[in-house]
């Protein structure tokens, strides 16, 4: 229960009491077990309580945060489902979904709107193509409310970062178009369960319709032979070209976990927050027992070993 709220303190984040509830990974939690283990951990002066939202000691800055996240984000979502369905008029676009920090019902006043795509298979650096081109074009490059970072096809839905980290932002995605298809990225990765065992499954959603589908027929229909085979080759392997040109100093597993390039996944991370915060939850554990004194229950933070932990 602790690791929860120390996880989530990584993205000044505060918790209710369903929600630490929701993302322990203690599984069957009774809520009476919950709200009683709550009181005791305030008492003893481990976490604190204010407005419903629980936080560690020394944190109560973040119910504020958190208030005006939430307040923020709804504005955000109007927005969100708006290029939704732009974003589903695409060729070759099956699903479109809301992920990062306004899935999770926040946003900062710097923040994104990111989007999570899945593609027709072998069409995937068409699709990633026309949606770079029409917000370098039309939104002069602002990804504010147009971050389309992470995109996978329906041939391989599973994603092999098994990790906290990762099972968060899949479990936290808010579907928006093509359900369907998003119901078989949930079955191909079952694997979040083993970090989120309480969490129901996402029922927050908008199956929104897609725009101008005469022009999406129309394309797709255009570049079904091989003039879309070769375009897609080619737009992968220049792509790809571009970016290990641009981040030539980044070394090449923290490349691959950053900017994941196969023909069926495009992964634009620059920042690296994966690592970053993998490496922060170590750190903020370790403080938080040598602070009071305690050792920690242990729980799995990764299913596999992708990259070094440091700290």
């Amino acid at each position: 229960m602790l690791r929860t709220v120390i996880y989530f303190d990584i993205f000044n984040h505060p918790l209710k009491s369903t929600e630490i509830q929701d993302y322990c990974q203690q599984s069957r939690l009774r809520r009476e077990e919950i709200t009683g283990a709550l009181h005791e951990l305030c008492r003893d002066n481990f976490l604190e309580e204010q407005e419903g939202y629980y936080f560690l000691s020394g944190r109560n800055i973040l119910a504020g945060i958190r208030k005006e996240r939430n307040e923020r984000a709804e504005a955000y979502l109007k927005k969100a489902k708006r290029y939704s369905k732009l974003i589903a008029s695409f060729p070759f676009v099956r699903s479109v979904g809301i992920s990062g920090s306004l899935s999770k019902g926040t946003m900062d006043h710097d923040g994104d709107i990111d989007y999570f795509i899945i593609t027709e298979p072998k069409r995937l650096w068409v699709c990633r193509t026309l949606l770079v081109l029409f917000k370098k074009v039309f939104l002069l490059n602002s990804r504010k409310y147009f971050c389309v970072n992470y995109f996978i096809d329906t041939h391989e839905l599973s994603i092999p970062d098994l990790n906290l980290f990762t099972a968060t932002e899949i479990v936290f995605i808010k579907p928006m178009y093509e359900g369907a298809v998003f119901e078989k990225f949930v079955r191909a990765n079952t694997w979040v369960n083993e970090f989120y065992p309480n969490r129901a499954e996402t029922a927050d959603r908008h199956d929104l319709p897609s725009g101008n589908r005469f022009f999406k027929r129309s394309f797709e229909k255009i570049m079904r032979g091989r003039l879309g085979e070769a375009l897609d080759t080619f737009f992968f392997r220049l792509t790809l070209k571009r970016w290990k040109r641009k981040f030539r100093n980044v070394d090449e597993s923290q490349f691959d976990l950053n900017f994941r390039s196969r023909r069926n996944v495009s992964k634009h991370h620059p920042q690296g927050f994966q690592f970053k915060v993998m490496n922060q939850l170590a750190e903020r554990v370790f403080e938080f027992e040598q602070k009071h004194r305690v050792v920690l229950q242990k729980s799995e933070w990764r299913l596999d070993n992708p990259v070094e932990m440091q700290g």
